[in-house]
């Protein structure tokens, strides 16, 4: 896939991002925690390597979580 930037932000905008770099993978899910998680029939998903995310506000208000 090509190299470029995409911005973006959580839906009241509390986090932003900046993702830079060459993705490695672009997809859509439609496993059922996708469904789920989206409320939609899929999720969308970009896989980046690491260190290509920037948290350029509210990275104290992300949280983590294991998928069991």
């Amino acid at each position: 896939m090509s190299e470029t930037t995409f911005r973006g932000s959580c839906l009241c905008g509390g986090v932003t991002y900046t993702i830079e770099g060459e993705s490695k993978r672009f997809y859509h899910c439609h496993c059922s925690r996708c469904r789920k998680m989206s409320g939609t029939g899929h999720a969308t998903n970009i896989m980046v390597g690491t260190g290509a995310v920037e948290w350029t506000n509210g990275e104290s208000l992300l949280g983590y979580y294991k998928v069991p």
